[in-house]
């Protein structure tokens, strides 16, 4: 995941935004236990929203202590801590780190790929442990890497072709939140939605900096758009703009729905923040250039 999937903290109450954010810090802890400690620099809000719908779907209650980390040395910081709930995201994260790793190692330029090759050798045996315990999922998330892959080396096109891998990577991901076959259906409906919005926002968020290194991006190849000097004009980035709000649109109505079928109870709130606000708002920033994944949005609505 990418960063994408985040709560709008405005719109939390403080208990809300609290817990929210001792998950986060339980979640980092738990990585470090089970997956080693450079498996933390993988660390996400999307995998904190994996970890949030996992407790939510089976009931998981939240337990937390105020604890110091390396970050935060001074000021101890409240942590969800002895809470099984924090395990599959914490392996999953671990997985999805190692094939976006191996990627970068395959497609980058020189001090990119030996950064990626180290950081590959650091969490490698975290995604190890990871692989030998969910060794189903290691494995289509392997071949749907593969896909990946192949829709970017024949330089694909269409959006919905083009985003269909990382879609079907996170069916699979939050159908493994449960074992009841009704919800699983259900939550892999819901994660290949997510998915879609993801690539589709990922896509957008990039676009100038892959034209400029002369990246594949679906959206570069839109009909009609002109690529010149490695700039694409303003015109038609707007003309992009509207193809991707369509795709968006689509996805975040999918998105809901299917979340309503779910009808889960534990941490509603937060999940109908994220759900129905969080995603809005971080397309939006993207949309306009004020979202810095790697950090936080340029701006004061996030």
């Amino acid at each position: 995941m990418f960063g994408y999937v985040r709560a709008f903290k405005p719109y939390l109450r403080v208990c809300e935004y609290e817990t929210y954010q001792a998950i986060y810090c339980g979640l980092c802890k738990e990585m470090a236990r089970l997956t080693g400690q450079a498996s933390r620099f993988a660390l996400s809000y999307d995998v904190t929203f994996l970890a949030v719908m996992n407790m939510s779907v089976n009931d998981i209650p939240v337990t937390a202590r105020r604890m110091r980390c390396p970050v935060h040395p001074i000021n101890k910081r409240l942590c969800v801590y002895d809470n099984k709930g924090l395990m599959y995201p914490a392996f999953v994260s671990a997985l999805l780190a190692h094939y976006k790793l191996s990627d970068d190692i395959s497609d980058g330029k020189n001090y990119q790929k030996l950064l990626a090759m180290g950081a590959n050798a650091g969490i490698d045996n975290g995604y190890r442990r990871a692989a030998l315990k969910y060794p189903e999922l290691d494995k289509r998330i392997s071949e749907l890497m593969k896909l990946q892959a192949e829709h970017e080396n024949k330089r694909e096109p269409v959006l919905d072709i083009a985003c269909d891998p990382t879609a079907q990577m996170m069916r699979e991901v939050f159908g493994g939140l449960t074992k009841d076959v009704q919800k699983r259906v259900k939550l892999e409906k819901f994660g290949y939605s997510l998915g879609r919005f993801v690539y589709i926002t990922d896509a957008l968020d990039d676009l100038r900096s892959d034209i400029k290194k002369k990246c594949y991006n679906p959206l570069a190849l839109t009909d009609g758009v002109k690529i010149a000097d490695g700039r694409i004009s303003d015109d038609d980035y707007k003309r992009i703009v509207e193809i991707t709000d369509l795709s968006i649109n689509l996805s975040l109505a999918e998105i809901a729905d299917s979340f309503v079928d779910l009808d889960l109870k534990m941490y509603r709130a937060t999940l109908d923040n994220i759900i129905y606000v969080g995603l809005r708002n971080v397309y939006e920033l993207v949309r306009e250039g004020r979202f810095n994944k790697r950090m936080r949005s340029k701006g004061d609505k996030i």
